[in-house]
Parts: structure tokens; C-alpha cells; sequence
């Protein structure tokens, strides 16, 4: 559900695919024929196998005919989850999608082409992985909508979980010294391929930064840059956020931009929209409030998908 549970979500990937994207091209596909029809909406055989070839790369246990099944479902849902955000004109951009792909290239130690050859020597598009994504990504916003004002972890639960916390030491951690957090939220600038404008774009992030006083006007100020969007990050803590921004928002003034940063996504930067000091050591209390909303979340989110599925007319053929 979070930024947190979305990277678990492709550590398993990254630690299968690190080494493994670069060997021998699958074999050629068959003809491909529809499997299953998802409202009228058809899924092929084709789109099953290179699923499934995916899902063969995050786990190599699976036996094929588990697998088939298991990308077969995971296709009909990704349907659902489409078609919901279609029906209430919820839409996820270009450049969120490209960007959560290189931040898994850059997990991985590779670049975001590196990561598109190795697919792609496996036989799987890069637009397989980026499909996936592009429905994560809608999916979260769908379930935040609709169950966000439902997903509360009360005091006494956080405190039970830190309380069983590495046999009560959590509890004693998170009680003691003091820590920051900070309100945030992140400009991208999308730089593409090897050969695009960094320059050009480091110059627009520097005139933005010397424009924005405040995160009210962020939005409005970064709507006429092309390519650049705003991500609201919430309340992280110092240890939450990228290491090369962690020196500078100890020194960075609140309402002010930091300064840009190239990324493999492109040009990034941070503004801080609040901050304040915290008893103990509250990095330890977040992670577990985050852990337990994590456990919420996907209790609503399979709810909410299993009343898609009721109300869907889904024709299996054989």
C-alpha cells in the first residue's frame, strides 16, 4: 500500500533477476488464443506465458502448472483494478510509472535500460513489468479512496507490537533519545534515456527552486514544467529518506526546495512542509504504525477486490 509495501512487493525481483537477466532468450511463443474474458475484455495465452515467465524469475519454486494458474489470476485482477480506476476516471502518468521502474533498476544495481535488455533476453517485454507496475500504482490510489478514512492503528496496538518487538527491546528503543520528522514532498523532473537534457532540466529545477517559497504553490508552480510532477511523501524521519538528502534537510529551511539532485528517473528534489522534534526514537514507532497499517491495508484491499470479482462476469474457456 505504501512506498514501503510497493518496494517489498519487487525485492523478491530484484534479488532473482540481479544476476539473471542477462542469460539465454526464452524460446519462441505459440499461437496465441483467449484463455479468459474479463467483463468483454480478453486475456490470451500469450499474455498468460509472459506472465507467468515473470513470475518463473521472482520464484523459482513455482512448478509451471501453479504458475500458469497464478498469472492467469493475477491477469484477471489487473483487469478489475483497470477497469475500477477506468469507471471512477482514476489515471496513473507516464512518468510515475517509468519512474517506480528505474527506482527498481537502481534497487537492482543496474540501469533502467540494463533492466529492459534483461527482460527482454527472457522473453518478457519491459511493458510486462511496467503493466504490473502501472496497476500497483492505481490499485493503491483506488484502495486509499475508498478505505483510507477505515485504515486507523490505534495507540495500544502500536504499543502490544512494540511490546513483542525483538522480545520487548523495541518498546525500550523507541522510548528513548529523540528524532526529526519532517512533512515532505518530492519534485521529479523526468530526464529520458542517456542522451536527455539533464542540463536543460537541472537549469528549470534551479529557476523553480529560486521561485517556491512554500509548499502551497508547489503544484501550481511545477504544472507548466513538462515532464515534472509532485509526490507527496507524508511524515518520514531522517533514516526514512534517500541518503544523499539526509545531510541537507538537517540544514534545509522549511518552504524551501533542496538543491537538485540528479536520480535515475532524472532531476529530484525535496521540500519540507513541516518539521518537528519527537520524544524518542520515533523512526522505531513509525516502521511499526506503518507495518500495522501495511496488515489493514491489505485486508481492504482484498475486500474490496473480491467485490469486483462478485459483480464481474468472468468466462473461463478451456
Amino acid at each position: 500500500m505504501s512506498r514501503r509495501n510497493r518496494a517489498s512487493a519487487f525485492a523478491a525481483f530484484v534479488a532473482a533477476t540481479t544476476i539473471a537477466l542477462l542469460l539465454a532468450p526464452a524460446g519462441a511463443s505459440a499461437q496465441s488464443t483467449i484463455k479468459v474474458v474479463v467483463n468483454s475484455e480478453a486475456i490470451t495465452s500469450n499474455e498468460i506465458d509472459t506472465r507467468a515467465r515473470f513470475l518463473r524469475m521472482v520464484d523459482r519454486s513455482t512448478t509451471a502448472a501453479s504458475v500458469q494458474r497464478a498469472a492467469m489470476e493475477e491477469l484477471v485482477e489487473e483487469k478489475l483494478k483497470l477497469q475500477e480506476a477506468k469507471r471512477v476516471g482514476l489515471t496513473v502518468s507516464q512518468a510515475q510509472v517509468d519512474g517506480a521502474f528505474a527506482s527498481i533498476a537502481e534497487r537492482a544495481k543496474i540501469s533502467p535500460a540494463q533492466l529492459a535488455q534483461g527482460l527482454s533476453s527472457q522473453g518478457i517485454s519491459p511493458e510486462t513489468l511496467k503493466a504490473r507496475i502501472r496497476t500497483q500504482l492505481v490499485w493503491q490510489q483506488l484502495v486509499m479512496g475508498r478505505f483510507s478514512r477505515q485504515i486507523n492503528v490505534s495507540d495500544s496496538q502500536i504499543v502490544d507490537a512494540l511490546a513483542k518487538k525483538d522480545g520487548g527491546k523495541g518498546a525500550q528503543a523507541a522510548s528513548s533519545g529523540s528524532t526529526s520528522e519532517y512533512t515532505i514532498q518530492q519534485v521529479v523532473m523526468i530526464v529520458r534515456g542517456k542522451d536527455g537534457d539533464a542540463g536543460g532540466r537541472m537549469k528549470e529545477a534551479e529557476a523553480l527552486r529560486s521561485r517556491v517559497s512554500g509548499c502551497a504553490g508547489l503544484v501550481d508552480a511545477t504544472k507548466p514544467l513538462k515532464e515534472a510532477l509532485v509526490k507527496n511523501l507524508g511524515k518520514r524521519t531522517a533514516d526514512e529518506l534517500p541518503e544523499n538528502f539526509r545531510e541537507e534537510l538537517g540544514k534545509l529551511e522549511v518552504g524551501k526546495l533542496s538543491k537538485p539532485a540528479r536520480s535515475p528517473v532524472g532531476i529530484e528534489m525535496l521540500i519540507i512542509c513541516d518539521k518537528r522534534d519527537v520524544a524518542g526514537d520515533f523512526s522505531i514507532r513509525s516502521k511499526v504504525e506503518q507495518e500495522l497499517r501495511n496488515q489493514e491495508g491489505e485486508v481492504f484491499s482484498r475486500r474490496y477486490i473480491n467485490d469486483l470479482r462478485r459483480m464481474a462476469v468472468i468466462e473461463y474457456k478451456k
